[in-house]
C-alpha cells in the first residue's frame, strides 16, 4: 500500500524521533567511558559509513554529480554551522548527570527557529506563540535551576551548552528546509558527518589522544551512530519534504519523553521531579507554540 504523502511524512518524523532519543542513552553510554574528541571520530566515521551504504543502494547517489556551486556553498555554510550546535550537543550530554536533561532543553531549538522567522520574514507574534515561548523558556529556567550557582559555571554547563546548540540549529533547520528540494537528505546527512569527523579529528590531533577505546564503548557508538546521525537525520531531512516543519517540531518535542524511559532501562536514573516539571513545560510550550504558529499561517491578518 502507497502511502499519501503527508502520511509519509509523519512516518518519516516518528521514525527520526524515536531513533534520535536513543542518540542520548547510547552517546552518554559511551562519553562516560571515552573523551568527546575520541567519541566523534568514531561516532561521525560510522555515520559516513551507513549513509554511504544507504546511498549507494538508492537512486540518490546520482544526485551527488548534481551539485551546484550554489549547492556546495550552502553544504560548506551547512558543515560549519554543525560543528557549533553538534560540537555543543555533545558536549552537553558529556557534562550532564541524566541526558535526559539536554533532551528537554532541546526543544528550545524551535523558541529560535520562531524568532528568526520574525527577524527574516517580518512575521509578528500572536497570543499562542507568546504563550509557547513563555512555557518554554520558564521550562528550561526550572530545568536549570541550580542554587548558587555562577555564570560561569551555567554557560560552561549543560544548559548554557544546549542555548548555544538550539540556537545554531535552528538555523540549521532554516537553511535545510529552504534546500531540501535541492540538496537530498543523503546529502546533507553525509556532509553533516564529514565536517563533524574533521572537527573530532583535530581535536583528538589537538589533545594528542590516540584511537583505542574499549569494546563497549564502541558497541554503543556502531548501534548510537547507525540510530542517530543516520536514521535520526534521513528521518528528519526526509519528513521536511512533506510536512511542515511545524508539525514535525509537535512529534518532535516528545523525544525526551522517549529518552527519559531509555535512561531509566539503560541506566537506571530519572530526572529530579522539578526537572521533570520543566520538561513537560518545555513540550507543553512547543505545542502551543506550532499550533498557535499554524493558526497565524492559515488565518493571516
Amino acid at each position: 500500500m502507497k502511502l499519501k504523502p503527508e502520511l509519509k511524512g509523519y512516518a518519516y518524523i516518528l521514525l527520526a524521533t524515536v531513533a534520535g532519543s536513543t542518540v542520548y542513552v547510547f552517546s552518554k553510554a559511551a562519553l562516560n567511558q571515552i573523551s568527546l574528541a575520541q567519541f566523534g571520530v568514531y561516532w561521525f566515521a560510522m555515520a559516513i559509513i551507513w549513509n554511504s551504504l544507504y546511498s549507494m543502494r538508492s537512486a540518490e547517489h546520482r544526485k551527488f554529480h548534481e551539485i551546484t556551486r550554489k549547492s556546495l556553498k550552502v553544504l560548506v555554510l551547512l558543515g560549519f554551522i554543525e560543528m557549533v550546535a553538534t560540537g555543543t550537543f555533545y558536549a552537553a550530554i558529556s557534562v550532564s548527570s541524566n541526558p535526559a536533561i539536554p533532551s528537554f532543553l532541546r526543544n528550545t531549538e524551535y523558541i529560535f527557529v520562531t524568532l528568526l522567522g520574525v527577524l527574516l520574514l517580518s512575521e509578528r507574534f500572536k497570543g499562542m506563540e507568546i504563550a509557547g515561548i513563555l512555557l518554554t523558556f520558564t521550562g528550561a529556567l526550572v530545568i536549570s535551576y541550580h542554587t548558587g550557582a555562577s555564570l560561569g559555571s551555567y554557560l560552561t554547563g549543560t544548559s548554557g551548552l544546549m542555548i548555544i546548540c538550539t540556537s545554531f540549529y535552528a538555523i540549521r533547520t532554516i537553511l535545510a528546509k529552504k534546500f531540501i528540494h535541492v540538496i537530498t537528505p543523503t546529502m546533507l546527512a553525509i556532509n553533516r558527518a564529514i565536517f563533524l569527523l574533521l572537527l573530532a579529528s583535530t581535536l583528538l590531533l589537538i589533545n594528542k589522544q590516540n584511537l583505542r577505546i574499549p569494546s563497549q564503548a564502541f558497541f554503543n557508538i556502531m548501534i548510537g551512530s547507525f540510530m542517530g546521525p543516520f536514521l535520526t537525520s534521513i528521518g528528519q531531512y526526509s519528513a521536511l519534504k512533506y510536512i511542515e516543519a511545524s508539525r514535525a517540531a509537535i512529534i518532535q518535542s516528545s523525544t525526551s519523553l522517549f529518552v527519559v524511559l531509555g535512561v531509566f532501562l539503560y541506566f537506571g536514573k530519572l530526572p529530579l521531579p522539578y526537572q521533570i516539571a520543566g520538561g513537560i513545560l518545555t513540550i507543553a510550550g512547543v505545542v502551543v507554540l506550532m499550533l498557535g504558529r499554524r493558526n497565524s499561517i492559515a488565518n493571516p491578518v
